[in-house]
């Protein structure tokens, strides 16, 4: 058997991931493998056999939590310890980056190889969808919806670490021509936010559930309905949430474990409804 390299990924790299992907029904494209290159917090890593790009990882450092995704293998070469060697080298960059909980969203494929990585299931999450809406919501009374602005991210940080756990700033502020928010029309006081990378799913935090509504509405507005529905997010023990999602007409469509290994997040996943992808929690 050939050697299996294992290095960081370069813009010379895009069309061969994209390529390799999409062989497996990825639908992750070119515009989201750039924004990982430019984006200083994202390590994302190819693995090579015979000079050929066969497998992907991807780190994000969001301090003290560092999320492993897109752990991808060319269908031909599984069950060779390629996806276990790129999860490895992905968790080693994060340790060293000073991570001290690493977390993900673990696939049917990939759970059992994380369970023997020492990652253990912290929550369930319940994935719903919807067909986009033709027009943008109204947002409720007293508040207003708009574009997000940089000013705006010291206010969406905060809100974010409280929902999280986690700094992301770095990562949304690379996406802040991609956001939303509610605010108090009177206070300027910040209710939520929508940050996207994908069509039809975002991160979206709110701790009002009507304002929860008026952002998810949003995601369904801006979703492509020619590539898929647009995605909601809710972990199973939120029931009050899984209600809403439904009163709107959200459909549950599958379910996901979020798997942690180092310490627990002090996190309140009652104000999110939505995740900025599977690689990103």
């Amino acid at each position: 058997m050939s050697e299996f390299e294992i290095r960081e990924m370069t813009e010379a790299d895009i069309d061969a991931v994209v390529e390799l992907r999409h062989s497996g029904g990825w639908d992750e494209r070119r515009s989201f493998l750039e924004l990982m290159l430019a984006t200083a917090n994202c390590r994302p890593l190819v693995g090579v056999r015979d000079g050929a790009i066969v497998a992907t990882g991807q780190g994000v450092v969001n301090d003290p939590v560092g999320w492993v995704g897109s752990i991808f293998v060319d269908a031909r070469m599984r069950r060779q310890g390629l996806g276990s060697a790129m999860t490895e080298e992905v968790c080693l960059g994060l340790e060293s980056a000073g991570c001290r909980t690493l977390a993900l969203i673990a696939s049917d494929l990939g759970r059992p190889i994380y369970e023997k990585m020492g990652f253990r299931i912290d929550a369930m999450y319940q994935i719903h969808e919807a067909a986009p809406l033709p027009t943008a919501p109204a947002p409720p009374p007293g508040t207003a919806l708009r574009r997000m602005r940089p000013a705006d991210m010291d206010r969406v940080g905060e809100l974010d670490f409280r929902a999280t756990g986690e700094d992301r700033r770095a990562l949304l502020g690379a996406l802040v021509d991609r956001g939303w928010l509610v605010e108090a029309d009177d206070s300027q006081v910040l209710l939520g936010f929508l940050v996207s990378i994908q069509s039809g799913s975002a991160a979206l935090i709110a701790p009002n559930p009507d304002d929860a509504a008026c952002l998810l509405d949003l995601l369904r507005h801006l979703a492509d309905g020619r590539t898929r529905a647009a995605r909601a997010a809710v972990v199973s023990s939120h029931t009050a949430g899984l209600r809403l999602l439904e009163t709107r007409g959200w459909t549950r469509a599958f379910e996901m474990p979020r798997m942690l290994r180092g310490p627990a997040i002090a996190w309140d996943p009652t104000l999110i409804w939505s995740l900025l992808g599977f690689a990103f929690g």
